[in-house]
């Protein structure tokens, strides 16, 4: 995405992916130093992580991730966004960065049903109509994030109320 990543990454501790995070921000970091000549801060805020266990919701997180750049309007298809391992599952496109993940093996024998069997996955009826939905997951975790944004919205109105002392 243009202003943020997505990655769905497992580690065998909690820990090791904050120890991750600091690793590939900071190379990142000064890659673009050197690239560009930057100079003050980089990041806008600290990275935002959730578990996620092995289960349905594990694959949501791999659609929403995938899917995000045609929801965001960037591009029309999934497979047209080149920064993503939609293809890489989808295609068999070889990528460096990606390691298949524990429930992509298990999809089928060879390559080509895992690519058939991941594709039903990933684009079924139920996505396919939800392309332009701003908010995505179950009932419950659209509830939540309606209610975080309704309380950040709440907080940004009464400091905007403040008369200055």
């Amino acid at each position: 995405m243009p202003n943020h990543t997505h990655f769905l990454i497992q580690t065998k501790k909690a820990f090791d992916f904050s120890i991750f995070m600091k690793k590939i921000n900071l190379a990142y970091f000064h890659h673009y130093k050197r690239k560009y000549g930057w100079i003050g801060h980089f990041w806008q805020d600290r990275f935002k992580s959730q578990p996620v266990g092995k289960d349905a919701y594990f694959i949501q997180c791999g659609k929403y991730i995938e899917l995000n750049p045609v929801r965001s309007k960037i591009v029309e298809n999934p497979d047209d966004y080149k920064y993503s391992s939609y293809n890489y599952y989808i295609k068999g496109e070889k990528d460096q960065l990606i390691t298949p993940d524990f429930m992509y093996k298990e999809l089928g024998r060879d390559n080509i049903e895992k690519q058939v069997q991941y594709q039903k996955i990933a684009i079924d009826k139920i996505v396919e109509k939800s392309y332009n939905k701003n908010t995505w997951g179950s009932d419950q975790q659209r509830y939540r994030e309606q209610d975080k944004i309704s309380r950040k919205l709440k907080t940004r109105k009464s400091v905007v109320k403040r008369e200055p002392l």
